[in-house]
């Protein structure tokens, strides 16, 4: 049913048309599809994928996104609450207790995850179907990410006795970088918080924690990617990344914390590279420029938009946490090595733009 839904905004938002109204209906004859021809997947299979009444044919990226909506949701639950993927103490399932139910705090911590999953699906399937983001869906996750992460602040759903938590075995006060606490840090729904040892005004299970969790990750996702676009840019000579991607990575970092917001970026690098060699592959040959219906600007058909990798580095950063985290620790907490990273970081992008830049093509001569 999710699935289903997704589809409308796939279909309407890249056009600017209400995801409300009218009801679902056949774009060639405008007739409206029948309440049982619209059960998700079962209605397209029925229907052969075609209209009822014209017989016009329905794209398969229908049945596709409601399977795939439906798939990716079970795996969710199933990684988060009952494999209990990141080892949250407080999502362990005693069967001498509890033989036929999951905690409350591990659903919540599911239905919370999911709307950031749906998203990103949505996102990534228009753009690659039209070549951007519609503001609309990082901006409604944004809101659910800041109010659940206010409402979940960090170490939640593992209990912040007398509002401290340290990593195991750590002294007050100890720096978190140390290599005898790599791997130590309790994981919550966020992640991790956005420093640690946490300050006194944002202890562990406040609301301010979770706010700021929320926010400085929503902004370290948004700057990060504007920051990387306008240095490769400026060496690079032409628009290699668009603000929407931004907005994706803004959204996760609400959800994920900062950290995952950062490495997402690289990691969706790689994720867009596997993408774009299996397209070309499936390509063949290059073919024709053709028209966004959308922009009606022409691309290359075999050109991949970042989004879709953007979207499966997200996923694929946030449930390797078990052996990215402790493997990056040192890194995000201390702060001189995080800004000597930075400064080679975004030095390398200035000159990597600048060895891979071209001359403008010139302007076709007028007849």
């Amino acid at each position: 049913m999710v699935g289903s839904f997704l589809n409308v905004l796939v279909a309407r938002l890249p056009l600017e048309k209400s995801v409300v109204w009218p009801s679902s209906r056949c774009f060639s004859c405008y007739r409206p599809i029948r309440l049982l021809d619209n059960i998700p997947i079962l209605g397209y299979l029925r229907l052969r994928g075609r209209c009822r009444n014209c017989g016009a044919g329905f794209s398969a990226r229908y049945l596709w996104v409601e399977l795939g909506t439906g798939v990716a949701t079970l795996a969710l639950f199933a990684v988060e609450v009952v494999l209990n993927w990141h080892d949250v103490p407080a999502l362990k399932v005693n069967p001498a207790v509890m033989p036929a139910f999951f905690p409350a705090a591990g659903m919540a911590m599911f239905a919370y995850h999911a709307v950031l999953l749906w998203c990103l699906i949505a996102a990534a399937v228009i753009d690659a179907e039209h070549r951007i983001i519609p503001p609309m869906i990082p901006y409604f996750g944004l809101l659910v990410g800041v109010v659940g992460g206010a409402l979940m602040p960090w170490p939640w759903p593992n209990p912040a006795a007398a509002g401290v938590v340290t990593v195991p075995g750590a002294p007050p006060g100890a720096p978190w970088s140390l290599q005898e606490f790599w791997g130590q840090i309790p994981v919550g729904v966020q992640l991790w918080p956005f420093y640690g040892p946490t300050f006194d005004f944002a202890p562990p299970g406040s609301v301010q924690l979770g706010l700021m969790n929320s926010v400085l990750g929503a902004l370290a996702g948004s700057l990060v990617v504007r920051a990387v676009k306008a240095l490769f840019e400026l060496g690079f000579g032409r628009e290699a990344m668009g603000l929407g991607d931004a907005d994706l990575l803004m959204m996760a970092g609400a959800f994920l914390g900062w950290q995952v917001a950062v490495l997402s970026l690289f990691v969706g690098a790689g994720a867009a590279l596997f993408l774009k060699v299996i397209m070309l592959i499936a390509a063949g040959k290059e073919k024709e420029p053709q028209s966004s219906p959308v922009s009606g600007e022409f691309t290359d058909a075999r050109e991949l938009p970042f989004g879709p990798g953007l979207a499966l580095g997200v996923v694929v950063t946030w449930f390797a946490w078990p052996w990215i985290g402790p493997g990056t620790q040192y890194l995000f907490f201390d702060g001189v090595t995080l800004v000597l990273c930075v400064v080679v970081m975004f030095g390398g992008l200035l000159a990597a733009g600048l060895l891979l830049r071209r001359p403008a093509p010139e302007p076709a001569a007028k007849v």
